[in-house]
């Protein structure tokens, strides 16, 4: 008899780090896997959704204009609660630190269905950086039957909070395996100088520090006129009107909309450095061998750093700029940078996933 297990996501980033479980699983006749998108992003979901081939079961389009965390989370209770119930899964995976991941996961609780969580156990130790991640990543954690932890730190941050072992499972981390899939397929073409990609968008950055940010790009441009900077510009309005008023116009930028998925794999394949407060583009960045500037106070990847791949600085322009000069003009410390193995594993850990739920561990 097949095991009946939904996979819900409803932003890029959970998408991307599940299409290699879902590729997976949608070819395994031991599973009945049903897919449910909570519509929590939707443009770049659907792009992502059409690229490769996922067809949701089930699509919950609870989005509207700019309404609150609240808003989102009571949405996505109403919507997946007659779902859950139609579908009748035994399991219910979910991905990392939204909105989605803990409604869904707390409908789940309440009803008796069991939860795997995949990139369990990151952790700030800070509830408000990232915010709300941070409280969502660990309130699954308490009743989640399955932590699919991707390093052994956070496995142990796992275990130093009461989690019984028998519920953790280092497993690698799926971006990996995602990055194998899509890096043969991109081109990487270099513009003749040294480019730097910037992602910034979260809400912890809005105002200052995204101000910061610009100041620091204008900065390194004064010190190097050869470097480039690429910045796909988030459209929240906290981000997108400072960057435009402080950056339009200046010929070394090229500020453009929200890259889709494989465009900016391309563009990480391509560039010379990163400047980055996306969680995501720090797991992904060791797998193209490119050192990271992490524009956080905390992180709940601190993997990056120790295998020397990235360096945190905030948003303190002095930081960045005198960090950004270091790398540019030190050769040796970007080749050191980039030596090192991939703290997020080996590239198979869907496939682990998988083996240690059908295998009933």
């Amino acid at each position: 008899m097949k095991m009946k297990i939904a996979i819900v996501y409803g932003t890029r980033p959970e998408l991307i780090k599940l299409i290699p479980l879902i590729l997976l699983m949608k070819g395994d006749p031991r599973i009945d896997l049903v897919i449910i998108n909570t519509g929590q992003h939707k443009e770049m979901v659907d792009d992502l959704e059409a690229l490769f081939g996922v067809q949701p079961h089930h699509k919950l389009e609870i989005m509207s204009h700019n309404q609150s965390l609240t808003e989102i989370n009571q949405r996505i209770t109403q919507k997946i609660e007659p779902v859950l119930k139609s579908v009748m899964p035994s399991l219910v995976l979910v991905q990392g630190d939204t909105s989605t991941v803990t409604t869904v996961g707390m409908y789940c609780f309440y009803n008796r269905i069991a939860v795997g969580h995949v990139e369990a156990g990151l952790r700030s130790h800070n509830l408000d950086e990232p915010f709300p991640e941070e409280f969502n990543r660990r309130v699954i954690s308490i009743f989640a039957r399955y932590n699919f932890a991707p390093t052994q730190l956070a496995a142990d941050n796992l275990r130093s909070e009461g989690i019984s072992p028998s519920r953790v499972f280092i497993t690698g981390n799926t971006i990996v395996d995602m990055v194998g899939i899509v890096k043969e397929k991109i081109p990487a073409v270099s513009n003749g100088s040294t480019n730097i990609l910037i992602t910034a968008h979260r809400r912890e950055n809005h105002g200052i520090g995204i101000k910061n940010i610009c100041d620091s790009v204008k900065a390194v441009i004064e010190a190097f006129p050869d470097v480039r900077f690429t910045w796909p510009v988030h459209p929240n309005p906290n981000v997108q009107q400072v960057v435009m008023a402080e950056l339009s116009g200046i010929p070394n930028v090229k500020l453009t909309p929200p890259m889709n998925y494989m465009d900016l794999s391309s563009a990480l394949a391509s560039t010379h450095l990163i400047w980055t407060d996306s969680g995501g583009i720090q797991e992904e960045s060791p797998s193209y061998k490119k050192p990271v500037l992490i524009l956080r106070n905390v992180t709940e990847r601190p993997e990056i750093i120790n295998s020397g791949f990235g360096k945190l600085v905030g948003t303190d322009p002095d930081a960045i700029i005198s960090s950004t000069k270091e790398i540019l003009t030190n050769e040796k410390l970007y080749k050191r940078m980039i030596s090192g193995a991939n703290p997020f594993g080996d590239g198979h850990a869907s496939e682990k996933i998988r083996d240690i739920i059908l295998n009933g561990q």
